[in-house]
């Protein structure tokens, strides 16, 4: 979005595109358009589907940890469980909800970004975090897609507060409220603990310059420690009222280290393929904040502060992901944040583009119009892929239509969409129903049971249907699955089959007498 070679009712388009106005309506146009592909799908990712099925379930009592075991913090799944207040299905009403908290996101980016860019750099940058979702597995409701918008906001405070030409009240309000942002973000993905830190020690080192003494930066400190941790401590203290203290640690924060590691070259595979990903946007965002001086040498010292601040907050949010091993495509989601910011300030310059050679002419695109146009044909192609491996949704409802009537039981998912137990309104076979949780090696030792005594003790109690996959994957607990597919082929017949992607979803029936 810059006037590069452009005709003046092409820079007066820009510049109307790029007011508050324009730039919440141009915002709200590409939300839409970047994700009504997907709405009403309900197996855009197995982990939304299970969000909103835990969020449902808590409406009718079920208690997360206690009937529902996951690691997830409750702030994810108290979300889901509003977004059911709203009646429906669930599934429209949580991807519309994830598309306004992703819209909301992308404006708070445009704010952010303002401080260091012009305009239509900084309109740019919410435009391309809104096309680049799609590329990681944000165009549902992944985590990060709720979790970004606290996040954002959080900085938005934390820059407001150090502009300030004295660390005053005002300024200590501002860092109070940037502490509970991200104490509010840390109760849906703990793993921005480590942003809400660097946060923090910027407030301080800015209070400290202000001339305030040890005793009220320790003070600061104290209370802005409490406001972070106050939601986690809230829920935990209330887990522990009920009882289920230990379950809610165990759950929370000890059981991750009892997974096994995969094999080096799976995750290796999967940070080269998040990098990848991210390259244009990363090397944008390099040169962004790299050449910001260059290309204002008479730059203030709060232009130069907040240059600095979203340096480091970029750097503490690759190093956030990086420490947490298994890098799936969702990961880099928390990245498009810092990312799109630290680019502002080159998707807004004039000077900046690629050059194309075209039909042998040498033509220039600008940065800004690149990355829009790379960031929405690899999130239409991903998009596709995946719907083409996971469905669309029909396979799912004709799955959740053939059970419902003859559901006398608790339907069992070994593999499959944990969907189903929503869609049926099945009772639960288990505390462990998100079916990685039983089916995964990974999983092994690591949910607080013992993997395949669960799975006996429900296939003892002889469910009528289970769900399976017609062959396994590579992720899945060889023994677990053998053992499977032997009382499987002992006690059950297929009852019906449905081809999705390249295999097929089962529904066994337990054969009369077994």
């Amino acid at each position: 979005m810059n006037d590069r070679s452009a005709p003046n009712w092409h820079a007066s388009l820009l510049d109307r595109l790029s007011t508050p106005l324009g730039a919440a309506c141009l915002c709200l146009f590409v939300a839409l358009a970047a994700r009504a592909v997907q709405f009403g799908n309900p197996v855009i990712h197995v982990d939304d589907q299970f969000y909103l099925f835990v969020g449902d379930r808590m409406w009718q009592g079920a208690m997360p940890y206690r009937d529902i075991w996951d690691r997830k913090p409750v702030g994810l799944f108290l979300i889901f469980a509003a977004i059911r207040a709203l009646g429906g299905e669930g599934v429209v009403q949580y991807q519309l909800v994830a598309t306004a908290f992703a819209l909301s996101t992308a404006l708070v980016i445009r704010t952010i970004a303002r401080r260091i860019a012009g305009p239509r750099g900084a309109t740019a940058a919410a435009v391309i975090y809104l096309t680049a979702l799609g590329i990681s597995g944000g165009d549902g409701g992944q985590s990060p897609v709720f979790y970004n918008l606290p996040v954002a906001l959080a900085v938005l405070a934390t820059l407001a507060a150090v502009a300030r030409e004295r660390f005053d009240s005002r300024a200590m309000m501002l860092g109070s409220a940037a502490m509970l942002l991200m104490g509010i973000a840390i109760q849906i993905k703990y793993t921005v603990l480590f942003e809400g830190g660097f946060l923090g020690l910027v407030l301080l080192w800015r209070a400290h310059r202000s001339g305030h003494g040890w005793a009220a930066i320790s003070t600061l400190a104290l209370g802005w420690m409490i406001l972070g941790l106050a939601p986690t401590g809230l829920a935990w203290g209330y887990f522990a009222a009920a009882g289920l203290g230990p379950d809610f640690v165990y759950a929370n924060f000890t059981s991750i280290f009892d997974r096994r590691k995969e094999p080096v070259d799976v995750v290796l595979g999967r940070l080269a393929a998040i990098a990848i990903r991210l390259a244009p946007l990363s090397i944008a965002a390099w040169f962004g904040i790299a050449g910001a001086r260059q290309r204002n040498p008479d730059e203030t010292a709060i232009l130069s502060l907040s240059r600095h601040v979203i340096t480091g907050w970029t750097l503490t949010a690759v190093g956030a992901v990086l420490l947490f091993g298994s890098y799936f495509d969702h990961y880099a989601l928390p990245l498009l944040v810092p990312l799109t910011v630290a680019a502002a300030p080159l998707l807004g310059d004039p000077h900046s583009g690629i050059a194309l050679i075209i039909r042998d002419r040498r033509r220039t695109i600008s940065i800004a119009a690149f990355l829009i146009i790379a960031t929405s044909i690899v999130t239409i192609s991903t998009s596709a892929r995946f719907r083409k491996e996971r469905g669309t949704g029909p396979e799912v409802r004709a799955m959740a239509a053939y059970l419902k009537p003859r559901l006398k039981d608790c339907l069992f998912i070994y593999e499959g969409d944990v969907i189903l137990y929503m869609m049926t309104k099945s009772c639960l076979p288990t505390r462990w129903p998100f079916p990685d949780h039983l089916n995964n090696k990974r999983e092994v030792g690591a949910i607080g049971v013992d993997v395949m005594t669960e799975v006996r003790r429900i296939m003892a109690k002889r469910p009528t249907y289970v769900v399976s996959r017609d062959a396994p994957q590579s992720k899945s607990y060889v023994a677990g699955w053998d053992e499977m597919q032997t009382i499987l082929a002992r006690d059950y017949r297929q009852a019906a089959r449905w081809r999705v992607g390249p295999g097929y979803r089962i529904i066994y029936e337990r054969l009369p007498g077994h």
